[in-house]
């Protein structure tokens, strides 16, 4: 069974799963958006796109540009007065 859901062409369908997942959570205050980030956020800091984990600077970076517009539908600019932390 996991090898049939690890096969190619699944990854597009389990992030379209994940997004609408988090989203789901979030409507119903399971999770709040500074969760979501903050899972983001550790996630980001464990990839290894370069060799090595990313940066803190970095993967906050990644979260708040890439990621959180597409697990909460939110524009980065939007949270341009948000507090690191």
């Amino acid at each position: 069974m996991i090898e049939r859901l690890a096969s190619p062409g699944h990854g597009e369908i389990d992030g379209l799963i994940l997004q609408a997942l988090v989203r789901k959570l979030v409507a119903k205050n399971v999770l709040s958006p500074d969760d979501v980030r903050d899972l983001l956020f550790d996630a980001a800091t464990r990839l290894d796109l370069v060799g090595d984990e990313q940066t803190p600077q970095a993967a906050r970076i990644m979260v708040e540009e890439d990621l959180v517009p597409v697990f909460l539908g939110e524009d980065s600019s939007s949270q341009a007065g948000r507090a690191d932390g």
